[in-house]
């Protein structure tokens, strides 16, 4: 498998959907592990690995990879929420250099369907190696670009009253996990 074409294919589509390299804004509190890429937009991050089978099934280097993977995003995804304040869409995406067996086909299908943490996609490349295989199905891939560039300056959108105390109570914890045990705690019932 020719990980840097996989990668490069790869890292081609993301930016043709509008997102940017992740490096240092990840970098800055994790260590991305090598050959991995790593992009983000405004509502999504997507992390790409190529899979190494060279001395194993597909099947069982499928299920290490998205181990592995999954718990990099994992923190990735928690450090952004807990240092940043950035909510975002995480999404796996493990590339193949070939079309998987029918034996892999069996694990991919019961990884994509593992929706814990993340959203998982294992992609491929084409016959001829010019494109992804099954890229279409990465919703965000398929996204225009984000809406703040097309966005009109009349919107019909409001919030209710209840939705903009949330936020706000949001905006003054600054973590997801305080706003939900704070609203646990009824702080928002008599709020006004």
């Amino acid at each position: 498998m020719n990980q840097d074409n996989v990668l490069g294919n790869l890292q081609k589509l993301l930016s043709e959907s509008g997102f940017v390299d992740s490096l240092q804004l990840i970098g800055s509190f994790s260590s991305v592990p090598d050959g991995v890429l790593i992009m983000h937009n405004q509502y999504a991050l997507i992390v790409g690995s190529c899979v190494d089978y060279s001395e194993s099934k597909v099947a069982v280097a499928l299920k290490s990879a998205q181990e592995k993977m999954h718990n990099f995003l994992r923190e990735v995804l928690l450090d952004l929420e807990n240092q940043k304040g950035l909510i975002v869409d995480g999404y796996l995406l493990l590339l193949l250099g070939e079309e998987p067996d029918k034996e892999a086909k069996e694990v991919i299908q019961e990884l994509e369907q593992n929706t814990k943490v993340c959203r998982k996609h294992v992609l491929w490349l084409s016959g001829d190696g010019t494109k992804l295989e099954r890229s279409q199905y990465v919703t965000v891939l398929s996204l225009p670009r984000p809406l703040g560039e097309a966005r009109s300056a009349e919107s019909s959108f409001s919030i209710s009253n209840e939705a903009k105390k949330i936020l706000m109570e949001y905006e003054r914890q600054g973590n997801l996990d305080r706003l939900i045990d704070s609203i646990k705690g009824g702080a928002l019932k008599n709020a006004d």
